[in-house]
């Protein structure tokens, strides 16, 4: 699908979403970022439900028998994508000051985040091995340079090349 016809399709949903009252569109974006919320995390080894995500994130209820990390990764993703919300809508472009705040909200009480890690890790079952700290400063300073040279794509373009380089 070529770039004007998203923003034609675009178009028609902003039209059709202005009918749609303000309490039934709220209860689509709660159901939204809940859903991904759940399914986020659970990517990454969350084992809590989506019914248990649901009792931690909108009831305020802790779920026994779960690890507390599970219990931070959904509060804190829920936080991290507020905060891109946010971003978004002060139309902030994406930096490496952002970056490191996403990652400092999300591992808030898990371990301290949103800096560059000065030790070398794995990932266990898996051949890819990541880069040092140090090497990973270096991508990340040049992801944002090479960033800068993509501008002139379509937002589409410019998203997947953003997710894919990231």
């Amino acid at each position: 699908m070529d770039y004007p016809r998203v923003l034609e399709k675009k178009k028609i949903y902003n039209a059709g979403k202005s009918t749609i009252d303000a309490i039934t569109l709220s209860s689509y974006e709660k159901d939204f970022e809940l859903t991904f919320t759940h399914n986020s995390t659970a990517i990454e080894g969350n084992t809590l439900t989506l019914i248990e995500t649901k009792v931690i994130l909108e009831d305020g209820i802790s779920v026994g028998g779960k690890n507390l990390r599970e219990i931070y990764e959904v509060v804190n993703h829920q936080k991290a994508y507020r905060y891109v919300k946010r971003c978004i809508n002060d139309e902030l472009q994406l930096n490496e000051r952002i970056v490191k705040d996403i990652h400092s909200i999300l591992t808030e009480n898990i371990m301290i985040g949103g800096i560059y890690r000065n030790q070398e890790v794995r990932i266990s079952g898996a051949g890819h091995i990541p880069p040092s700290g140090n090497e990973m400063y270096i991508q990340i300073k040049n992801f944002f340079v090479d960033m800068s040279d993509k501008k002139e794509r379509n937002p589409i373009e410019l998203a997947a090349w953003t997710h894919s380089e990231f």
